[in-house]
């Protein structure tokens, strides 16, 4: 007789079968395959760098204007990037306040006047500096705006860079003068920053400036200047590079109708399609919608065409959104 608790020597050993047995053998099978590619969109998100918690919303900001950038070229055209330039006052160029102000004579009292054009007409820095300090605290806030300005135009040629940051400044603190004229301040501290090597600074002085005023010519052509060379740096995070690139498309549609010279197309698409190799796919976008623009269609497609070389020079998910927009420039668009 058996022993109690064992089985008898011919009967079959009970087998306990569980019915959720084959959709646990499916769901390891999925995970195993869908493993390497968590595994790869992992590897992806932690190359990239990060902005801590602010991250996310930051590039859900930057989406949002960067496809409204293009819905607005899809509906208007190259139209679309064209600056609101109304106030006939300022002209959208010239290195000095007097130059880029209209009918600035007739608001300032005669006094002043004599000295603002004695300082404009001395070959001697110092000397213009010691006419313009008087009038640094007078009555009227546009003439104290414009002699900080001008003591900071001309500390900046000197090379004297704190000097013209403190005067650019003390510009920007005079009250009652409009946000459109302290665009000058802006873009003069941000004139100073790329002297000094601090591009986010001439970026961000450089953008409030083109906020303040959207028709500044010499605004917008530095600021291509700083965002190329921010685009041409190794690392950066999503929303810095769809912003950079965006602003950079902005800028390429805006310089052109400002100077009514469309051949600034083909000048600044030069700049950045240097000997047809750009550098990263955000200047092959560039590029390639300068050549379009300026009616020369080889050029653009040849541009767009080399953006799908340049991968791996910036964050992967900014790289597929503009590699998105060569391909669809590639294709047959108004």
């Amino acid at each position: 007789m058996p022993s109690i608790g064992k089985p008898f020597p011919d009967a079959p050993i009970p087998v306990s079968r569980d019915p959720r047995r084959p959709l646990f053998a499916v769901t390891a099978l999925l995970l195993a395959a869908l493993l390497p590619v968590v595994l790869w969109g992992l590897t992806v998100r932690l190359s990239e760098p990060r902005t801590g918690g602010a991250g996310d919303g930051r590039e859900a900001a930057a989406l949002v204007q960067w496809q409204a950038l293009w819905s607005d070229l899809d509906a208007r055209g190259e139209a679309a990037l064209q600056p609101d330039a109304r106030d006939s006052s300022l002209r959208a160029a010239g290195d000095t306040a007097f130059m880029r102000y209209r009918n600035l004579w007739g608001r300032v009292d005669k006094s002043a006047r004599r000295a603002f054009q004695m300082a404009a007409l001395s070959g001697d820095p110092r000397h213009k500096l010691a006419l313009l300090q008087p009038l640094t605290t007078a009555a009227d806030a546009r003439t104290r705006f414009r002699a900080w300005l001008e003591m900071a135009r001309v500390q900046l040629r000197l090379r004297d860079l704190e000097p013209a940051r403190e005067a650019a400044r003390a510009a920007l603190v005079v009250a009652d003068v409009p946000e459109r004229i302290r665009s000058d301040a802006h873009f003069v501290l941000g004139a100073i920053a790329w002297e000094s090597g601090s591009l986010e600074t001439a970026e961000s002085a450089l953008t409030r400036a083109i906020a303040a005023d959207p028709g500044f010519w010499d605004a917008r052509q530095m600021r291509m200047r700083v965002l190329g060379r921010q685009l041409a740096r190794p690392r950066q995070g999503v929303a810095d590079c769809l912003d950079r690139t965006r602003q950079l498309i902005l800028d390429l549609g805006a310089l052109p109708a400002l100077a009514q010279d469309r051949t600034q197309f083909r000048d600044i698409a030069d700049r950045f399609a240097v000997q047809g190799a750009p550098a990263n796919v955000a200047f092959a976008l560039l590029a390639g919608l300068g050549y379009r623009w300026s009616g020369d269609p080889e050029r653009a497609r040849a541009a767009l065409t080399s953006a799908e070389g340049q991968r791996g020079q910036l964050p992967t998910v900014c790289e597929s959104l503009i590699l998105e927009k060569a391909r669809e420039w590639l294709g047959e668009r108004p």
